[in-house]
Order: C-alpha cells, then structure tokens, then sequence
C-alpha cells in the first residue's frame, strides 16, 4: 500500500536521512551541554526552555497547518532546520546551544502537517499500519547512527558529529523538495473552518493519551544519557550502541503494534506497549550491566507514538485534523517542559529519579484507558 505511493516513498526517504542526521547526534546533546558547563538543574532547564521552543512550533502548526498547502509547511519546516547543526557546533558555552534548540523545536510546526498528510493519504482501516511503517522507516535510520555518532565522538569529538548531521539535513532537503504540489493531503480537505470544542468532543480521550504518552517520552530524554555515563558508567561509544539498539527495538516492535492496533485495538495494544516501555526503564535505572543492552530495545520510543497518532488520526473531524494533532503536540511540548524543569531538581536528589516518573505517567496512562477504551468509530 505505502510502497505504492511516490510521494510517501519521498517523505519517507526525507523523513530517513533527517533523522539518521538528528541520531548521530542526539544522545549526546545532554552529554555536549555538560562539557560545555551545564550542571544538572542548568540541563533540565535548557531542556525545559527546548521543550517550549517545542510548543512554540506546535503553536505555528496550529495557526498554519489548514490555512497552507502540506508541502510548503514541509518545504518551509526543512529549511528552517537545515543549518541547526552548524549553530550547535559553533556554540562555545552551553547558553549558545539555545538559539540551534530552540530553532530546531520551531521547525516541528511542520509535524501536525506530516501527520494530516499520511492520514489524508491512506485508506482508515490501515491508519495504525500505516503511521507504523513511517515510524518503522524513520527508526531505521537510528540502526546505525547512534553508535556512529558516539565512535565518531571518541575518536574526534561532538562538533564533527554535528558537521556531518549537518550534510544529511542537507541530502534530506533536496529529497523533500520533489513532493508533487497537488493530490491526496497536499490541501486541506476542507480549509480551515473555525474549530469549536463540540469539534474536538470525539478525539478528546485521544488527544489526552497522545498528550501523555508524549510527556512520558520526553520526560526521560535529557536524562537518560547523563544517567548511563554518570552513574552506570557507559562510555560514549556504548552510549552511542545503546542509542542504535532503541532503533532496533523499534524496527522490530513498531510494525507490530501497527498491525495489532488495526486488528485487535488501539487501546488493548497502547497497554502493551507502555508496559514494554516501561520494563525498559525499570531495567535501565535499575538492571545489571549486560541488561542495559535489552533494555534500550524495549524503551523505544517510535511504537508508542505510533498508536497515539492512530488513536488521534482515527477519531478526529477531518475539518480539524492538523489542528488537532498540533493542539496535542503543543500541550505535550509545554507538560514536558515542566517534567524537564521539576526532573532537573529530581536528577539532583536521585539520578534514578525522573525515569520513575516516566514510568508513573505511563502507569496513570494504561489506569485511563482502562476507564475510558479508545475506540475507532
């Protein structure tokens, strides 16, 4: 099905090479900030402050997203993007790391876009599979790159890692610049009437576990890999291993929960999929040494998201569907703005400290759905 759409391929493929660039370099962010001077509290609150530049391009979606075309929100979101890495390279303390943040989160107001567009793309029985091959493709690019990064980084150091991102940002651009202008989701289907709340009725339980299941990721990002060097001892470079096998995990689990979600339930298989999630975390703070391995697998992130944006893509209007999905992703950006902030303090106290609190909101998660099931109408 997806296999068949050119235009998918080329989205996909762009979507590929982007984050092959962001997985070289992403775990060791927090690791970068450090050595630039961050202290713990100063991490969790340059975090904090990325995680409102966060909201802030949802915003932008919010305003944008059924007003323009999907491509040129794409187009505009690209190259935006594109010379991040050679800001955070040139940073020489961890405040002038703020500016490349807070850029790179602003270019997220093309993500409620992405999603419209594969949604608007593919037939609804399929939606949970189809999100799970994007996550499935993008993932991939993680195989690789993580340990990339970390042995590029000990044998030279963080600023070359970001110069390279940097030339696959740019192979990435050039790919997304050869969408076609018109077809399925290229326009919004239906403009951008004024969206009420009764618009919003039927995707609201969605829209909470999106919000939730986002904040339970994020929270954990700017933590775990101080974590593993600071108190577990992990090198860079295993850093950068454990970095690649959260992408093998994802590989391997997202097509699953794409095709469990469209035959047994989004809800049944959501409940699954924290609760991997969460043994994941639990054996990363907590496990022997050689489960750490194990572990990064089974805390991949791609699966969870994929059965949240199923959920939302499934229950919302058409009318509002980019809006819907940038009105979640902001609200997830600004709660992972505060668990960033108050996970500074918690890291201070316990390094252990904010993955527990991930697992809790993955806990208060699974206790919702059972109260309230998301069900494709």
């Amino acid at each position: 099905m997806l296999t068949a759409d050119h235009n998918l391929r080329l989205l996909f493929g762009s979507l590929f090479l982007w984050l092959l660039g962001v997985g070289l370099y992403e775990g060791l962010l927090p690791i970068y900030a450090r050595q630039l001077g961050a202290s713990p509290v100063q991490l969790g609150t340059l975090f904090t402050l990325r995680n409102l530049g966060l909201a802030g391009g949802f915003l932008i979606g919010w305003l944008f997203v059924d007003r323009f075309s999907r491509r040129t929100l794409m187009l505009a979101s690209w190259f935006c993007g594109l010379p991040v890495p050679l800001m955070l390279a040139a940073a020489p303390s961890y405040l002038w790391l703020l500016p490349g943040l807070l850029l790179y989160e602003l270019t997220f107001f093309a993500l409620p876009a992405i999603s419209a567009y594969v949604t608007e793309r593919v037939p609804p029985g399929q939606l949970a599979s189809a999100f799970g091959a994007m996550g499935t493709i993008t993932s991939m690019a993680f195989l690789v790159s993580p340990t990339a990064g970390g042995i590029i980084a000990d044998r030279w150091d963080i600023r070359t890692v970001l110069v390279i991102a940097f030339a696959l940002f740019l192979a990435s651009t050039l790919l997304v610049l050869r969408l076609e202008r018109s077809g399925p989701g290229t326009m919004p289907a239906h403009g951008a009437g004024r969206m009420t709340w009764a618009d919003l009725v039927p995707a609201a339980p969605a829209l909470a576990v999106y919000v939730g299941v986002y904040f339970m990721v994020l929270l954990t990002v700017p933590f775990v890999p101080p974590f593993l060097r600071e108190v577990r001892g992990v090198s860079l470079s295993e850093i950068g291993l454990l970095g690649s096998l959260q992408a093998v995990g994802a590989v391997l689990l997202t097509p699953i929960a794409g095709r469990l979600g469209d035959r047994v339930g989004l809800t049944q298989t959501m409940h699954w999929q924290i609760g991997v999630h969460s043994a994941g975390i639990l054996l990363t703070s907590y496990g022997p040494y050689g489960l750490l391995f194990p572990a990064a697998a089974l805390r991949c992130r791609a699966p969870l998201h994929t059965l949240a944006q199923a959920m939302v893509g499934a229950t919302t209007p058409p009318a509002v569907l980019g809006r819907a999905f940038a009105l979640a992703g902001m609200l997830s950006a600004v709660l992972a703005a505060a668990g960033a902030f108050a996970g500074g303090f918690a890291y201070r106290i316990n390094p252990a400290y904010p993955l527990l609190m991930s697992v809790g909101v993955g806990a208060l998660i699974v206790l919702g759905l059972l109260v309230r099931p998301i069900r494709r109408p």
